[in-house]
């Protein structure tokens, strides 16, 4: 058996599946071919189609990724990028599920063909799970340039105000369900603690997109708290803050 480029070095099975999407905006030749060895790819994994839209055409669906929410996260965040994407005449969907994968070579192979995209008429490249717009040379210099996989590239962190609870912020993340694991909801932080939340949160992201499985009722210790973090799975993934499942989490007052 060959050796993957992307273990998973933890990975049990799930049961669950890996859920992915990009957009590709731009302007395409109808030409177009992937060189194969060049962009580190062998094409789509089962289960995942590439289809492509008139820019126009797509505007008109109710879940185009430039307006709405996101576009008004595009908007604030790379207003000039927004509007490239906009104009571009053209867009490649690439959506699909797969069964709950033991190695990530089949997202390795996503990774080529999406930067082939870019190198043949994309100018932007949206990640909805992730709440991201990439320019096409933001996306090569993130995800192609060193073929090393990375968690931190594919999964966000954020924090922000927990709402109710003065003082204290809320840490959490999107973009887990690409690995077929539950998202993180981390509430109650004090805002001094909230680097040491974030190191928990992104132990959680690179244990889980190494394939790792946290029970439901999981409790963890916190260094200089004699109280520990119990993890229980909540959501769905018709759950708008994560459009996934979640691991909600309470840090100890």
């Amino acid at each position: 058996m060959e050796t993957p480029h992307w273990p998973r070095a933890r990975w049990q099975d799930s049961g669950d599946e890996a859920f992915w999407l990009w957009f590709v905006f731009g302007d395409f030749d109808a030409n177009l071919r992937i060189d194969a060895q060049r962009f580190r790819t062998r094409g789509l994994p089962a289960g995942v189609e590439a289809v492509l839209y008139d820019n126009a055409a797509l505007a008109r669906w109710d879940g185009y990724p430039l307006d709405g929410t996101l576009g008004a996260i595009f908007a604030d965040e790379q207003p000039e990028l927004l509007e490239q994407a906009r104009r571009a005449g053209q867009c490649w969907l690439l959506r699909g599920s797969l069964t709950d994968p033991a190695d990530l070579d089949a997202l390795r192979d996503m990774v080529g063909s999406i930067t082939a995209l870019c190198n043949g008429g994309g100018v932007a490249v949206v990640d909805p799970q992730m709440l991201s717009l990439f320019s096409a040379r933001d996306w090569q210099s993130r995800y192609f340039t060193r073929d090393t996989f990375h968690a931190r590239d594919h999964v966000l962190i954020l924090c922000d105000g927990d709402d109710g609870h003065e003082g204290r912020v809320r840490v959490h993340t999107r973009g887990l369900r690409k690995f077929a694991r539950p998202d993180i909801d981390l509430r109650n932080v004090p805002a001094e603690q909230a680097g040491q939340a974030g190191e928990l949160t992104l132990g959680f992201v690179e244990f889980q997109c190494e394939g790792g499985l946290v029970a439901d009722g999981h409790a963890i210790e916190i260094e200089g708290n004699p109280q520990r973090i119990v993890a229980h799975l909540s959501g769905s993934t018709s759950d708008a803050d994560f459009n996934n499942r979640h691991l909600t989490l309470r840090w100890p007052d």
